[in-house]
């Protein structure tokens, strides 16, 4: 799992980018967290994820919020 920071986040439209910790700024839709962690989306949250080809290049996957 890679490590990073919520740079900025939409909630009207659902989507938004993680600062890596190393390279560029990486997208993420809502649904790349588990449900019960929505309320808790929102800018400098610390987050794991994974990197996956989505159809518009890189994407967030399987994140979570870090406690």
């Amino acid at each position: 799992m890679l490590k990073g920071t919520i740079k900025s986040y939409n909630s009207k439209n659902a989507f938004g980018f993680i600062k890596q910790e190393a390279g560029e700024d990486l997208f993420f839709f809502k649904n790349a967290f588990p449900e019960d962690q929505y309320h808790r989306i929102q800018e400098n949250a610390k987050v794991t994820y994974v990197v996956v080809e989505g159809q518009k290049g890189p994407q967030a996957a399987k994140a979570q919020i870090e406690d």
